[in-house]
This record gives structure tokens, C-alpha cells and sequence, in this order.
């Protein structure tokens, strides 16, 4: 009888040790399927962003050189950097120095270059992924002031691109508003 009893126990012991081990599935893996499935449950709040709010970082864009618009925003630049009025006029469209100039007589300011000086290009001016299409033109300029780029439209004007002080990236803001 007491080999019975002894045979039992050992018997029920492998038993409880084998039902719990049954799965080839480490504790890790189950704690992710859970947390998988939790996020997508209908009961979750965050179904929209498993992340919890963590703002995703996004990709980068293709960058791809600007040989057309290039030339006008190397001269901006390089007159940006030097102060240099004649410099400043000779790469804007006739309608940008206009408002510049109705914006400068409003603050009182006479010199073009001392009214754009609050936004500084910097050792970094760069134009990427133009578009052009006929007598308009748009690219991505980076600066000091805008190191991520902004989208700058462009004219042609006496067989010449000029920059303005238009932005798709503004005109997108103005809609949204």
C-alpha cells in the first residue's frame, strides 16, 4: 500500500510541474501577445496610438539638389550675410520688395537688409526638391532660422527666377486656421 500511495504522489507531482511548462512560449513572448492584444482591445483608449502619445519620429525625405533655384538662393544668402541692399533687391520678385518696402515704412525701418536681419540664414543655406512648373517654382530652402526648410515659392521675371516671401508651408497653416 505504501508503494501505492509513494507511486501517486511522485505521479501527481510530474503532472503539476508538466501542465505549466506545456507551452514552448517563453513568459516574455506571453507578456507581449498580452500587451499586443490589450492595446488593440476595443476597451483601450489608446487604440488610435499604441505608443501611449509618444509622438513617432518621422522619415526623412528624399533630398534631392535644387540645380534650377539653386543659383537665386546661394546669391540670397551670400547678400543676407553681407547686409547687402542692392544684393537683397536684385533676388526678390518686384511684388516681395514691394510688401517688404509698405512693411518697412509701417516700423519705420529704410534699409531692406536691416528688416530681413531678424532672420539670419547662418553658416547653413541650403535648397532641395524643386518643383517648377512654367513661370512658378517652389523648394525647400533650410536656413538658421528654418532648419528643418520651409517651402519657398519662386517666380520668373524678366527671364530671371526671383525668390518671394510666399510659403506653401504658411498658405497650408492660413487654411488650416
Amino acid at each position: 500500500m505504501l508503494a501505492k500511495t509513494f507511486f501517486f504522489i511522485i505521479s501527481a507531482a510530474l503532472f503539476l510541474n508538466f501542465s505549466g511548462c506545456g507551452s514552448e512560449e517563453s513568459p516574455s513572448d506571453r507578456n507581449t501577445a498580452d500587451n499586443v492584444s490589450n492595446a488593440a482591445s476595443p476597451s483601450n483608449a489608446l487604440d488610435d496610438d499604441p505608443l501611449g502619445g509618444i509622438e513617432k519620429t518621422p522619415t526623412p525625405a528624399e533630398k534631392v539638389e535644387a540645380v534650377t533655384l539653386k543659383p537665386v538662393v546661394a546669391a540670397y544668402c551670400d547678400a543676407m550675410r553681407k547686409k547687402d541692399e542692392a544684393g537683397l533687391r536684385k533676388v526678390y520678385s518686384a511684388a516681395t520688395i514691394r510688401s517688404f518696402e509698405a512693411s518697412m515704412r509701417e516700423e519705420g525701418v529704410s534699409s531692406l537688409a536691416e528688416y530681413l536681419s531678424t532672420e539670419p540664414v547662418g553658416a547653413k543655406c541650403e535648397v532641395v526638391n524643386e518643383r517648377i512648373q512654367g513661370n512658378l517654382g517652389e523648394a525647400l530652402v533650410t536656413t538658421e532660422t528654418y532648419p528643418n526648410g520651409i517651402m519657398i515659392k519662386f517666380v520668373k521675371e524678366g527671364g530671371e527666377w526671383k525668390m518671394t516671401n510666399q510659403s506653401s508651408d504658411f498658405d497650408a497653416v492660413r487654411k488650416d486656421s
